[in-house]
């Protein structure tokens, strides 16, 4: 069936982003003008930082800079702010813009590299307190450079990952089997929950570690 132009430009609204994300971006863009003339502009405003968090976080979702302008762009048509206001501080912070856009950018493209690093220092090292320190110093020299939401995604992801793997393995299933399997079950007798608690505890400590590496990285440079 062929499809309809409305059907076109939704399915080629920001690319291969899931139907979720783009749901989630049109609300806040229906939701942002709302917000400013019938509720509080103060109020507004504040949405509308969490908003800019939540298009950082999710950039493996989708390259930020789309979301983002779209927002930016809505926030000067309805007023929030002026043309004027936004020449000026673009003048003040041209250098951490530049840094932002490239340094996103850069590690949006790099998001397969870092799976692969991260992921090779959980199977080549043995030591638990080696790995951590090593995810704690690659997360805050990351970070010092590049996005640091966007560094802890990719963590977050490698983690999830390897969970659903050991879950799947551990359930009594083949890694080539293609059905569905609910990692967050635990009715499967073969799981043996004391080991299983173990690795989870061992994945949580590494996003811990990793947390503090990008905090550190952060809090030091231009961009942080």
């Amino acid at each position: 069936m062929q499809a309809t132009k409305s059907q076109a430009l939704f399915v080629n609204f920001l690319g291969n982003s899931p139907k979720w994300y783009k749901y989630a971006i049109l609300a806040f863009l229906v939701i942002n003008p709302l917000l400013f003339f019938y509720v509080n502009p103060f109020v507004a405003g504040w949405v509308l930082v969490v908003e800019f968090i939540f298009t950082l976080a999710m950039a493996l979702k989708c390259y930020p800079l789309q979301p983002g302008g779209l927002l930016a762009i809505q926030a000067v048509i309805i007023g929030m702010t002026s043309p004027s206001q936004v020449l000026h501080e673009i003048e003040a912070n041209l250098e951490v813009l530049l840094l932002l856009v490239f340094m996103v950018a850069g590690i949006y493209f790099m998001k397969q590299l870092l799976l692969f690093v991260f992921t090779k220092m959980i199977t080549k090292v043995r030591s638990k307190i080696i790995v951590s320190l090593m995810f704690c110093t690659a997360s805050a020299f990351l970070s010092a450079f590049l996005d640091a939401l966007t560094v802890i995604a990719v963590i977050i992801a490698v983690a999830v990952g390897f969970y659903s793997i050991y879950h799947k393995v551990a359930s009594g299933k083949s890694f080539s089997d293609n059905n569905g399997h609910d990692h967050t079950s635990e009715s499967s007798g073969q799981l043996n929950d004391e080991e299983l608690e173990s690795f989870r505890a061992f994945l949580r400590n590494l996003l811990m570690h990793s947390g503090i590496g990008t905090a550190l990285g952060g809090v030091c440079t231009m961009v942080g």
